[in-house]
């Protein structure tokens, strides 16, 4: 990926705010949030070998429970320089990536869960489509999700893995973490 468009993407998905719910009266999660808000949380991926990986070496584990913040999930196309990917591999540049805000309800650390492949745009694609059918019943929350992989037989390739948002529960309305209306307070000069 090019600089530029890692510049781009990373302000692009800065609005990406912790999920924690933060308190007037905490500093110290008003400041996490806007920390994440400015440098952009760390990108989560689904690896090909069936794991959630925040790099080669870190991950995080299958079943691990997150809030999903669809309200702030983002959509757009990404060019790679010099027409190649991460793996080498040389297809279109431009892909279409889909980014969702997840925040771990076992350590409150926030990712953006990124996808451009067939599996993890569907489950997104899936999360925000259950997501809009609760607003168009007026019922509110966010989901919680599990973090899953699961896998099907492809003739040629063999075992291809594939994410799956699993929704635990929902927020109730009223717990709807609000980090940017805690944030929108005026600062007097």
């Amino acid at each position: 990926m090019s600089v530029e468009t890692k510049e781009k993407a990373k302000n692009q998905v800065a609005k990406a705010t912790s999920g924690n719910v933060a308190l007037a009266s905490n500093p110290w999660s008003k400041l996490a949030a806007e920390l994440d808000r400015v440098l952009g949380a760390p990108i989560l991926k689904f690896a090909k070998d069936g794991r959630f990986a925040l790099s080669d070496t870190d991950q995080v584990p299958d079943g691990t429970r997150c809030l999903a913040r669809v309200d702030l999930v983002q959509i757009g196309w990404v060019k790679w320089r010099d027409n190649v990917q991460p793996d080498e591999s040389r297809r279109d540049p431009w892909q279409f990536n889909m980014v969702l805000p997840v925040t771990r309800l076992d350590t409150d650390e926030t990712f953006n869960f990124t996808a451009s492949s067939k599996g993890g745009l569907r489950a997104i694609g899936d999360l925000v489509k259950r997501y809009g059918s609760r607003l168009a019943r007026n019922e509110g929350g966010l989901p919680i999700v599990e973090l899953k992989a699961d896998s099907y037989k492809h003739r040629t390739y063999g075992k291809i893995y594939f994410p799956r948002l699993v929704v635990t529960s929902w927020t109730e309305d009223g717990q709807r973490p609000s980090v940017e209306q805690d944030l929108a307070d005026e600062i007097p000069f």
